[in-house]
């Protein structure tokens, strides 16, 4: 597409102007008008004109953060910040191809197109105002980091929503560690009780876990009868299980991502509460959705308004995307959390002992596609790198040495694209029909939720999800010789859905979408009987209707709530209470006067309650008495972490339940029956001891008595560091709260009253990341961070008129078609 050349109009911005113009003959006239939190709203009447806009503000505040987003998404790290970075390019390379991306562009309408090629050009449009005075508008985290950044275009700007959500979010998968945890735990305990343990620990399905979609509201028969037709007649397959095991390095320690990257620990998601017209007061329809991607700096969303060419929306996304991801236009409200649905499998492929570059497929050695990749290293010479893929897509894993390469299948590979344009058009939708048809075309397993004036809410998981062959166990490696292959994809109308729950509203905190729902294939993320989706439930449902401040308020409370207590504290503090010992029954008391808040009221760095430390320190001690007997050394602490902050107190991203307190808690609570996982021994007695343990420890570390036990608190970093652990700003840059909050990387709420709608939000810390080169702050550096440390929110306007009172500064372009 040819560049189309701007003419910077006019600026209420301190930018420079053309005097006397007001208007250029056949130029597409864009108006930028930024409120007092720095938000720009883009009003334009070209759909490129919008984007171009769009383009412009952000890259006005977060140009280096997108630059090292876009180095992040394509494998382009190592040459600006050198060789450390070089095995995260590797991976990233070898788990994207870019020509089946740029294939989807090139036939994309050119009214879509416009979106990304507008986008571009606004960004490069600032960048060459940034290269005329770089002694003043240069980031200067380009400076220190010594590089500056170079033009943009479509590709790059489809590559930060597909590299940070679809190859972020879409593409977990820990299969290999799943069957190297159950070939452990066989040579520990024998393939039978291996096989109930493992079961217990990732189980494929869990009958009575917390549902998004109330039970008898959707039904899983559709999908039931699809994989009947697909698999009638087929004879189940070899189980990969049988087959031999690929040769690991030392188990995964932590939650590393889709790349295995031990620069990043990856987030516990998001939460989201929508009330409907018969559980509101004071309103028809509220939507709160706390997105939880972590916590960086600058921060991760951006806020924005755009106004023309077919849209009328005004909310946030995350940095880069061409979109409003959580927002709303006056007709609907919409926003999402991940979904975790299982639509990603690993193909163990046989090679040829002759020719290591083939592979069995279907009775026959057929040649990995490969191609050979230039990676540029600072201060170091060029790598050279093979990239294989084959039938089932990218090789992820190739191992010569051992015979065998593990492929990976997405069920939305070659829709990428037609994704990042679902999520970009359902802001122009009207109504619930035209919601739900933008959901239809997102192939990654993302929960989308709505909610509209007239008091009507929705939910739908999206995501296309593969019909796997007879036999085959989703959470372990599939046969890649042409056996197992996918039978098909599951039709969207088979996705769990719901129009107006009977409930009256929609809870999620990355729980299930609805009974009979398989669960994800990762080790480290299960849906159990025992889940924090409950700190929000047992809330609204202890109330009739709720006014906006009372749901707001309640998720708030919400955040400080310890996830984890309500499903072990009343059993404990009875069974401490009955004890013969008086230390236990004094610490029973204690527990018993604990609301398992985690509140610092007084700011003095430690918890308010001794119940919080004391809690923490026996749920620790039970994990690692549950499990010691039952877990090979290798494997004891991916279920004995306790989901709590690190050895500093610093919390990334958020609390989730672990796996292993999944686990125990729905043992303790006879939800989970096929295996003894205390291996015979008294579970009361077990609970009892382990608090005897704590109290130990708690009583060497802060003396005898118990109200002293007041543990320091957890803390939240707005790292300087994006999502893949790449710096997107300077060390020093980084930030703290005073206390961890169990919240969204942003916080947004939609109420619906009256026949308008409202909106706030809060996107710490702040609108902007600039700074000048002679270390001045924009003003938007930081202004939202004391509002989200105090539950906060700032309001979101939509209306011209409100737009135009909130409005402080104002920037006119024209750009020449």
């Amino acid at each position: 597409m040819p560049k189309k050349p701007v003419f910077l109009l006019s600026s209420l911005a301190g930018l420079s102007l053309l005097a006397g113009c007001n208007s250029l003959p056949g130029a597409d006239e864009i108006t930028i008008k930024r409120d007092q939190h720095g938000t720009p709203h883009i009003y334009a009447e070209s759909t490129y004109g919008l984007f171009y806009g769009y383009g412009y503000a952000i890259a006005q505040d977060r140009l280096f953060q997108l630059d090292m987003a876009r180095r992040s998404a394509q494998g382009k790290v190592a040459e600006v910040l050198g060789e450390e970075f070089l095995p995260l390019d590797i991976r990233v390379r070898q788990h994207y191809n870019p020509h089946a991306i740029q294939a989807q562009l090139d036939v994309l309408p050119a009214a879509d197109r416009d979106i990304l090629a507008g986008y571009a050009a606004g960004l490069n449009q600032w960048q060459a105002r940034v290269f005329e005075a770089p002694d003043r508008l240069m980031p200067r985290q380009f400076i220190d980091y010594g590089f500056t950044p170079k033009p943009w275009n479509e590709f790059d700007v489809a590559m930060l929503f597909i590299g940070s959500m679809i190859n972020r979010f879409g593409d977990y998968n820990t299969e290999l560690e799943n069957q190297q945890l159950l070939e452990a735990l066989e040579q520990k305990h024998g393939q039978e009780q291996a096989r109930q343990l493992f079961d217990t620990l990732a189980p494929h399905l869990s009958d009575e876990a917390p549902n998004t979609i109330p039970v008898g509201d959707w039904s899983v028969a559709g999908r039931e009868q699809v994989k009947q037709r697909l698999t009638a007649g087929l004879a189940p397959a070899a189980r990969e299980s049988d087959a031999p095991l690929l040769a690991m390095n030392a188990p995964n320690p932590g939650r590393q991502g889709t790349l295995g990257w031990d620069g990043f620990r990856e987030a516990p998601f998001s939460n989201i509460l929508v009330l409907g017209k018969d559980k509101t007061q004071n309103a028809s329809a509220v939507l709160i959705n706390g997105p939880q991607f972590g916590f960086y700096q600058p921060a991760y969303t951006y806020s924005v308004g755009l106004h023309g060419a077919g849209y009328d929306v005004v909310g946030n996304s995350p940095t880069g995307y061409a979109m409003v991801e959580f927002g709303h236009n006056g007709h609907i409200s919409w926003g999402s959390t991940w979904g975790a649905g299982d639509n990603v499998d690993l193909f163990r492929l046989e090679l040829n002992p002759d020719h290591p570059e083939q592979y069995l497929y279907k009775g026959k050695y057929r040649p990995l596609e490969k191609e050979q990749q230039r990676i540029r290293v600072k201060d170091s010479e060029d790598m050279v790198i093979t990239v294989y893929r084959s039938v089932y897509g990218p090789v992820v894993e190739y191992r010569p040495e051992d015979g065998v390469a593990y492929a990976k299948q997405r069920g939305w590979a070659g829709k990428e694209v037609s994704t990042l344009m679902a999520w970009n058009k359902v802001s122009k939708a009207k109504n619930h029909r035209q919601w739900r048809d933008q959901v239809s075309h997102s192939a990654i397993n993302v929960n989308w939720y709505y909610a509209d004036q007239d008091g009507n809410i929705g939910y739908a998981l999206g995501g296309h999800y593969p019909v796997r062959h007879p036999g085959q166990d989703g959470r372990l490696p599939t046969p890649g010789d042409g056996s197992a292959d996918w039978l098909g994809l599951y039709p969207f109308d088979t996705n769990p859905q719901v129009y107006n729950p009977s409930s009256g509203y929609i809870s999620n905190w990355n729980n299930r979408p609805a009974e009979g729902f398989p669960n994800p294939d990762q080790w480290w993320y299960s849906w159990n009987t025992i889940d924090r989706v409950l700190e929000i439930n047992s809330r609204v449902d202890a109330v009739d209707r709720l006014t906006p401040e009372q749901a707001w308020g309640l998720m708030m409370e919400a955040s400080l709530s310890d996830p984890n207590a309500r499903f072990f504290l009343p059993r404990l503090a009875e069974l401490a209470g009955n004890s013969a010992q008086p230390q236990l029954r004094q610490a029973a008391r204690l527990l018993a006067g604990w609301d398992y808040l985690n509140k610092d009221e007084d700011r003095d760095g430690r918890y308010d309650h001794a119940a919080a430390g004391l809690f923490r320190e026996w749920l620790s001690e039970m994990l690692q008495e549950t499990y010691q007997p039952l877990l090979p050394d290798a494997h004891l602490s991916w279920y004995t972490a306790t989901g709590h902050g690190n050895a500093d107190g610093v919390v990334a991203n958020g609390y989730n339940i672990s796996t292993g307190t999944k686990a125990l808690g729905a043992w303790l609570n006879r939800t989970v029956i096929n295996t003894d996982l205390l291996s015979g021994r008294d579970g009361e007695q077990l609970q009892l001891a382990a608090l005897g343990r704590a109290i130990d420890n708690l009583s060497q570390r802060y003396g005898p008595d118990m109200q002293d036990w007041l543990a320091p608190v957890d803390v939240l970093e707005f790292t300087h560091k994006n999502y893949i652990g790449v710096p997107q700003a300077n060390p020093e840059e980084a930030v703290r709260t005073p206390i961890a909050m169990n919240r969204g990387t942003e916080n947004n709420m939609t109420v619906f009253a009256g026949g308008k709608a409202s909106a706030w939000e809060v996107a710490a810390p702040g609108q902007s990341g600039f700074i000048a080169p002679d270390g001045t702050l924009s003003p938007h550096y930081r202004d939202q961070l004391d509002d989200f440390i105090e539950f906060r929110l700032k309001p979101v306007w939509l209306e011209q008129s409100d737009v135009d009172a909130a409005s402080e500064k104002e920037t006119v372009l024209a750009v020449r078609r």
